[in-house]
């Protein structure tokens, strides 16, 4: 989803995945969270996974913080949920990954998909609140959702929201609160304007949005006194679709990489027609490693392994590749084995 925040303390604007009925006692809760807080210019969020049939539930809360201000431009936000991890990205780049473990095998339900801006009434968290800052806005320029598909380990066809409508056959609007929340949920306060979701939080007898939402300029970039680095295209190196030879996947890397063995990531989608610096974190623990990064059979540049101490020893390594728009398929093909990867990460320059 691509989102554009609110600011202020006191405030979280959100997207998560729910198990409809977690709240309800006694019944095993199911969530995955993406928090952004509206404090400290909103330049924070939090990933989550909530689990557990005991009250309180058992969660897996990790902050994180941008060089930019979440909430003075538009940001693309990803969630992958499979049978295997659950990772987090922001504007391309992979800020968190949980690979196997309670938080991942726990989640066996379907899950709803929701928005939520709200106030919450604990401090300690979010910040204290002061209602001076209302009204405010979380504006969403679309959504898109694709389903894990096991047998090819990727994401499948799915659909796409622009917001031209608001899709009553998709959404629902709350009309509801909780303990924590400082305000009740007011349908008014959900209006789809300009091709933008506009979730409001406003004083009571004031609901609704009447402005113009601001426009998505398509780049990553925040305020003008600071901007985010330029979008990246994170590719977790065991997420391959189809491999040659006998590589051992383990522990999130690919390794025991034989000469002539080769994996490939299908329907990598290059975004625009350019020169990207790729970079690679490999590990070896000798000088003669060698791949080739390949598109659709040609190959596009060779990269030499430096012995980087150990097999446990991680570096990056890069090189610059011509890359046309589009979808594609890229493999790393070893011309000479004896080189652990971790992942692979494509930065238009």
């Amino acid at each position: 989803m691509r989102m554009r925040v609110a600011k202020g303390s006191g405030v979280l604007s959100t997207f998560f995945t729910y198990k409809n009925g977690s709240e309800q006692p006694g019944t095993f809760w199911e969530e995955i969270d993406i928090e952004i807080f509206g404090k400290n210019n909103a330049t924070q969020w939090q990933s989550n996974v909530i689990i557990g049939t005991n009250r309180p539930t058992t969660k897996t809360e990790g902050v994180h913080t941008t060089p930019f201000s979440m909430g003075d431009g538009y940001h693309t936000y990803v969630l992958e949920w499979t049978p295997n991890y659950i990772a987090w990205y922001v504007d391309g780049v992979q800020t968190r990954r949980i690979t196997g473990g309670q938080f991942v095998t726990s989640l066996t339900s379907p899950q709803d998909l929701r928005f939520n801006l709200w106030a919450a009434n604990i401090a300690e968290w979010v910040g204290p609140w002061n209602d001076s800052i209302l009204p405010v806005y979380q504006f969403v320029n679309y959504i898109e959702y694709k389903p894990y598909v096991a047998a090819t380990n990727s994401f499948g066809n799915g659909w796409r929201d622009d917001f031209n409508s608001f899709d009553t056959n998709r959404w629902n609007k709350a009309n509801w609160t909780f303990g924590e929340n400082l305000a009740d949920f007011d349908p008014n306060n959900v209006v789809v304007k300009n091709g933008t979701l506009v979730l409001a939080l406003t004083r009571e007898g004031q609901t609704g949005y009447t402005g113009t939402p601001p426009v998505d300029s398509g780049s990553s970039g925040g305020g003008s006194s600071s901007s985010a680095p330029a979008a990246a295209i994170t590719i977790q190196a065991e997420s391959f679709n189809e491999v040659g030879g006998s590589v051992t996947v383990a522990g999130g890397t690919v390794g025991y990489i034989d000469a002539g063995e080769w994996f490939k990531y299908n329907n990598v989608n290059i975004p625009q027609t350019g020169t990207y610096r790729v970079e690679y974190r490999v590990a070896s623990a000798i000088t003669t490693a060698q791949f080739t990064l390949d598109r659709n059979g040609v190959g596009l540049g060779t990269i030499s392994v430096p012995n980087t101490g150990g097999w446990g020893n991680y570096q990056t390594i890069s090189h610059n590749i011509y890359l046309n728009a589009g979808a594609q398929s890229l493999a790393i093909y070893a011309n000479s084995g004896g080189f652990n990867i971790d992942w692979i990460k494509l930065t238009k320059i």
